[in-house]
């Protein structure tokens, strides 16, 4: 039984989630910036845990539904991802995760600085959980 990873694809970071191994609960595990070594990074921050069953990826899709350049981006990366750990890639509707997130972090009172460091871990906690509890009700 392994865990999902979830992810928050940006041109800049990249947000990093995971779950526990029962696949209830998603934890923000960090970000990775893009100029970096992003799959080596992912490998470090990815080291104390179990394996991983599957890959949770945020699909960013405009507004009306459509695939725009954002969504073409992030099924890049899911593709190099899905080479380098040979485990499946699920897309998930991530549409207004990161304006929910920031909205949630404003309202907290958490500062502009640091909504900036967090948001995009937590954009990827939110997709995952989004996924967790859609496929919980279904079991």
């Amino acid at each position: 039984m392994g865990r999902l990873l979830g992810i928050d694809f940006g041109l800049t970071r990249i947000g990093i989630a995971i779950s526990d191994e029962r696949k209830i609960i998603a934890t923000a595990l960090g970000n990775i910036k893009t100029k970096d070594k992003p799959l080596e990074a992912l490998e470090n921050l990815l080291a104390k845990y179990s394996s991983m069953e599957a890959i949770v990826v945020g699909l960013p899709l405009l507004l009306n539904g459509k695939e725009g350049d954002m969504a073409l981006r992030a099924r890049m990366f899911a593709a190099i991802l899905e080479s380098h750990f040979q485990v499946p890639i699920i897309f998930w509707d991530e549409r207004l995760s990161s304006a929910q997130v920031e909205r949630f972090l404003t309202e907290c009172g958490v500062n502009r600085k640091k909504r900036a460091q967090i948001s995009d871990e937590q954009a990827a906690a939110l997709i995952l959980q989004d996924y967790l509890n859609c496929h919980s009700k279904k079991n």
